[in-house]
C-alpha cells in the first residue's frame, strides 16, 4: 500500500518525432489518476518527450546527435527542441489546471537524443523517479525497460489505458547506463499562466548531459547542467530566459464539436472533463427517481441539469455490474475520440468514492427503439425514418473508417442505442461494449451484445470485425422498413424472426408485403428499395461479402455507379 505521504516522480515517456494531440496527453493523466496506484495527490508528474531523429531540409531524417550540435544542424536541433516544448506545454495547461486541485505539478522535458531506449533510461535515473509510463509508440522497447529501469514501469495502450507491466523495483544494470551527450530543454507547466494567451515563457532550463565543455547561443544566455550518471553529482542553475516566441497566427485551436440538440445540450465542448460527484449529485437532485430515464446492463440513467443550466444525462455503475469497471474504462476513451453529429457526446466522467458515473449530453427525444415499438408513440413518419438510416450510417462510417488511432467496433448497435433530437436526428450511443481495433482485421474476443443483432460469425466463433457492425446495421434497416421488432414471439413459425421474414421477401421485390402497415402509401418507392436492397446486402453470412460502411451510404442515396459490384451481388441474388 502507498504511503500517502511519499510524493513520487512519475515519468511519462512519449515520442516525440510523432504526433500527440491535447486529448491524448489529458486522458493519459486522467488514466493514471483513475488507476490510484500511478499518480496520486501531491506528485510530481514529467511529461518527457524523446526526439530521436530530426527532418533535415533535403527531407531525409537526420539522428540528433552532439557531434552535429556545434556544426550547421545546432540551431535547427534548438528549434525544432524548443517547438516541442512549446507545443507539450500549450496542451498540458487545461491538464495542470484540472491536477491543481490534487497538488499534482506538472513538468515539460523535450531531450533529443538516439537510441530512445537509452534517453529514456538516463532521464528515470537521473530523476530518480519511482514510475516510467511508455508511451504506446515506444512499446517495441518494453523488453529492455521492463529488464533495466530500476523503478516501476507501466505501458499505454492504444486505447490509451494504462497497464501497469511491472509494478516493483530493480537494481540498476549499470553496464546499460547510456554514455552519450544529449539536449535537452526542461518548462514547468503553470496553471495559471498560459503562454498562448500571456506570451510570456516563464523559467526555462537548458540541459547537455554528460558534456563538460561550453556551449554558447547567438539568442540567449543558456544555463547548462553539467551530469555525470555514474557519479551522481549535479549542478543545475535556472535562469530566466526568452526562448520561446508565440504568434497569433501559430496558436492552436480548441476542437470543438457542436451539439445538435441544443435545447437540451450545450452549443459545444472542448474535450471531456472530469465531474466532482457533489456536481452530479446536485444536478440530478441526489439521483431522484423523478429524474431516472432508464436502467440497463451497466446502470441506471438519470437526466440532470447542471449549475449553468445545461442538461446532461448521468449513467451510473452499478456496484454488481456484469460489465463493471473495464466497460466504464473503455466509453471514456472511445468516446473521447469519437466527436461527430451522429454520436452521443460524452461530457465527462466521475470516478470518486466508489462511483463511476459518465455524463453524457442529453438527448431529449427518447431512443428509435420507443419510436418504432412503443403503443403510445406516434406513428414514425418515412422521411424520418429514411433520414435515421443515412444519420446513423454516417456515424458508423466514422467510428469504422475515420476515427483517429483505428477502427472502433461498436458491438451492440441497435434501435435502443440510437438515441433521437427533438429535430429526429440520430445519435449513435452506449459504447460499452465497443471494442478498439489498430487495424480492419478480425480478432476473436467473448460473445456479448443483443441477440438478433449478431452477426454469425460472431455467434458462432467470436469473431469481431467491423462487418459485424455492419450486419447489426442492416438488421435496424429492416426494422425501420417494417416496423418490426427483431424477434416477435406474439408470431407463429417463421413469422417470428424478421430476418426469415424479409429475405425472401426481398430477394422477390415483394417490399410492399415488408413495409410498416402503419405508413400506408407515405413512403417514397425509390427510398424504400434502396434501403431493402442495402438491408439485404449488410446480413449476408459471410462477412466478406458485406459492404463497408461508406458503401453503404452510396447505396442508400443510389449512387450506384460507385457500387456496382454490390448492385450486380443483389440483382443476382434475388432473380438467380
Amino acid at each position: 500500500m502507498r504511503n500517502s505521504a511519499e510524493n513520487y516522480r512519475v515519468i511519462v515517456a512519449c515520442d516525440a518525432t510523432k504526433d500527440i494531440r491535447e486529448q491524448e496527453l489529458h486522458l493519459i493523466v486522467d488514466n493514471m489518476k483513475m488507476r490510484g496506484d500511478i499518480l496520486e495527490r501531491g506528485d510530481a508528474l514529467l511529461i518527457l518527450g524523446v526526439l530521436h531523429s530530426l527532418p533535415h531540409p533535403m527531407g531525409y531524417q537526420t539522428k540528433p546527435c552532439l557531434d552535429s550540435l556545434f556544426g550547421t544542424n545546432a540551431r535547427a536541433l534548438e528549434d525544432e527542441v524548443s517547438k516541442k516544448v512549446d507545443a507539450y506545454v500549450n496542451m498540458l495547461y487545461q491538464t495542470a489546471r484540472q491536477c491543481e486541485n490534487e497538488e499534482v505539478h506538472i513538468e515539460v522535458k523535450v531531450t533529443a537524443g538516439t537510441p530512445a531506449k537509452r534517453v529514456i533510461l538516463q532521464e528515470a535515473v537521473f530523476c530518480k523517479s519511482t514510475w516510467v509510463v511508455i508511451d504506446r509508440h515506444l512499446r517495441k522497447d518494453m523488453k529492455f525497460f521492463s529488464r533495466n529501469i530500476p523503478c516501476k514501469v507501466a505501458v499505454i495502450h492504444d486505447s490509451l489505458s494504462v497497464e501497469v507491466v511491472r509494478p516493483f523495483l530493480v537494481t540498476l544494470n549499470e553496464s546499460e547506463l547510456p554514455e552519450q551527450k544529449f539536449y535537452s530543454l526542461s518548462r514547468s507547466v503553470d496553471p495559471i499562466l498560459n503562454m498562448s494567451e500571456s506570451g510570456d515563457s516563464g523559467p526555462t532550463v537548458v540541459s547537455y548531459g554528460n558534456y563538460s565543455g561550453p556551449v554558447s547561443s547567438e539568442d540567449s544566455c543558456y544555463t547548462i547542467r553539467y551530469s555525470s550518471l555514474m557519479s551522481q553529482n549535479h549542478i543545475t542553475v535556472k535562469h530566466q530566459t526568452q526562448v520561446y516566441h508565440e504568434s497569433s497566427s501559430s496558436k492552436q485551436e480548441k476542437p470543438g464539436n457542436p451539439i445538435l440538440c441544443i435545447s437540451c445540450g450545450p452549443p459545444y465542448i472542448l474535450e471531456s472533463m472530469r465531474f466532482r460527484l457533489s456536481e452530479i449529485q446536485v444536478a440530478t437532485s441526489d439521483f431522484s427517481r423523478e429524474n431516472l430515464l432508464g436502467e440497463g446492463g451497466f446502470g441506471h440513467v438519470y437526466k440532470g441539469r447542471l449549475k449553468d443550466g445545461h442538461m446532461i444525462a448521468a449513467k451510473t455503475q452499478k456496484q454488481a455490474s456484469s460489465q463493471g469497471y473495464a466497460e466504464f474504462c473503455s466509453e471514456v476513451h472511445i468516446l473521447s475520440f469519437a466527436r461527430h453529429k451522429n454520436i452521443v457526446m460524452l461530457l465527462g466522467y466521475c470516478s470518486e468514492e466508489n462511483h463511476n458515473i459518465l455524463v453524457y449530453e442529453y438527448i431529449c427525444n427518447k431512443s428509435l427503439e420507443w419510436h418504432l415499438s412503443n403503443k403510445s408513440a406516434p406513428v414514425l413518419e418515412w422521411h424520418k425514418r429514411f433520414a435515421i438510416a443515412i444519420g446513423t450510417a454516417k456515424g458508423l462510417r466514422f467510428l469504422h473508417e475515420e476515427c483517429r488511432g483505428g477502427p472502433i467496433v461498436h458491438r451492440d448497435f441497435r434501435p435502443s442505442n440510437i438515441l433521437l433530437t427533438h429535430d429526429f436526428i440520430p445519435m449513435i450511443g452506449d459504447f460499452g461494449l465497443a471494442k478498439w481495433k489498430t487495424n480492419d482485421d478480425q480478432v476473436h474476443t467473448r460473445v456479448l451484445g443483443t441477440l438478433g443483432y449478431l452477426a454469425p460469425e460472431y455467434v458462432e466463433n467470436g469473431i469481431v470485425s467491423v462487418r459485424t457492425d455492419v450486419y447489426a446495421f442492416g438488421i435496424v434497416l429492416l426494422q425501420l422498413i417494417s416496423g418490426r421488432k427483431v424477434v416477435d414471439t406474439e408470431l407463429q413459425g417463421q413469422q417470428q424472426s424478421l430476418l426469415q421474414l424479409a429475405e425472401p421477401l426481398i430477394e422477390s421485390l415483394a417490399l410492399h408485403e415488408l413495409i410498416d402497415p402503419r405508413l400506408g402509401d407515405s413512403y417514397d418507392t425509390y427510398e424504400l428499395y434502396h434501403m431493402a436492397k442495402t438491408a439485404y446486402l449488410c446480413v449476408r453470412r459471410k462477412p466478406e461479402l458485406r459492404p463497408s460502411m461508406a458503401e453503404v451510404i452510396r447505396l442508400l442515396e443510389g449512387a450506384n455507379e460507385h457500387a456496382l459490384g454490390l448492385e450486380q451481388q443483389f440483382m443476382f441474388s434475388h432473380t438467380g
